[in-house]
């Protein structure tokens, strides 16, 4: 056995060490936004599909039951409101109020509200003109699978980052609920104009 040789445990110098924290720093800055992004995009696509999923029940179930069903921006588990943001209730929708759910009327679906700085809106005409489309409460279903917005009209999920990363659902004449489609970049709306995101609610 050599006992000359003395046993060193060699570490990073701090040359080595700065070396590392500078390209960590860099690679976290350039991950950082992307990640963010992703985030943001999957919430998106969950709170569309379940948008999606709650207009296509309301409309089946509005023909399957051969009655009136709607969907209400919701203020509680039993209530509906004004702010789509804070959710949204699919329910039967057959009783005096249209819109508003009565007693006895069965609730389909509650919705919770979006995440973080996101929301919710939608742009729709009562009536087939060229008035402005205006931000509606509830939209309701009849059992020929018809909206009470007889002019069309469209939903929207945006998030701070705007139009371009927005999602929309359009409400088509015979009540179908169909994905937006995008033209150079720009969402279409159900009006054949621009869906846009605005400040929000």
């Amino acid at each position: 056995m050599d006992f000359n040789k003395s046993n060193k445990n060699h570490g990073f110098t701090l040359v080595e060490l700065l070396i590392t924290v500078i390209v960590l720093g860099i690679l976290l800055s350039v991950a950082a936004p992307n990640f963010s992004d992703a985030i943001l995009n999957s919430r998106q696509i969950v709170k569309t599909n379940e948008l999606l999923g709650g207009l296509k029940i309301a409309r089946s179930e509005a023909i399957k039951r051969s009655t009136r069903t709607a969907i209400c921006a919701r203020l509680d588990d039993d209530t509906c409101g004004t702010q789509w943001s804070n959710g949204y209730l699919v329910f039967i929708d057959n009783d005096v109020t249209p819109g508003a759910i009565d007693p006895g009327e069965e609730i389909l679906r509650i919705a919770e509200p979006v995440e973080g700085s996101s929301w919710m809106l939608n742009r729709a005409r009562l009536v087939n003109t060229a008035e402005s489309p205006l931000q509606r409460r509830f939209i309701r279903f009849g059992p020929r699978g018809t909206s009470n917005w007889h002019g069309s009209g469209y939903f929207m999920i945006c998030d701070p980052r705007g139009d371009e990363f927005a999602r929309a659902l359009n409400i088509s004449l015979s009540g179908d609920p169909k994905r937006a489609r995008r033209e150079n970049g720009d969402l279409i709306n159900s009006f054949g104009g621009l869906a846009q995101c605005g400040t929000g609610e």
